[in-house]
């Protein structure tokens, strides 16, 4: 598997991934933007995209995980756990949060074996599935 940051001429395929999980192509414009402000990273294996993870700064201040993408291909192949590192180690920051859906297991068994611990809830995101947020110290401030 090879991380790096996402280019321009990876918007295409991470759309079209995005669609493809999610069922329809209404973050095409913000994964465009992600992409140009260099705040993506994507995974290869095979010389295919195998997933893509998008952060800023827009959580209070803080380095928040936006969105981790993996195609159901490469799923349970450490591809999650992959993007997750990269942008650990990219974050100039005393804080890094995400958060998933409580039915999402397989990610928030990613977000603890990282070292991520549940900080908080968000009720009525989804309906009857909360929103657990995660937090963890910056990678080297451990």
């Amino acid at each position: 598997m090879k991380i790096a940051q996402a280019e321009t001429a990876d918007a295409e395929a991470a759309c079209r991934l995005d669609a493809q999980v999610i069922g329809n192509d209404s973050r095409s414009l913000y994964l465009r933007q992600a992409i140009a402000q260099r705040a993506c990273v994507v995974a290869r294996m095979q010389d295919r995209l195998a997933g893509f993870a998008v952060w800023d700064r827009t959580f209070f201040g803080h380095s928040f995980i936006q969105l981790v993408i993996v195609d159901p291909v490469y799923r349970r192949q450490g591809v999650a756990t992959g993007l997750i590192r990269e942008i650990m180690g990219r974050v100039q920051a005393d804080k890094l949060f995400t958060s998933t859906n409580e039915s999402n297991a397989a990610m928030r068994n990613v977000c603890e074996s990282l070292g991520f611990v549940r900080s908080g809830i968000i009720e009525n995101l989804d309906e009857g599935d909360p929103e657990w947020i995660y937090f963890r110290p910056a990678a080297g401030r451990t």
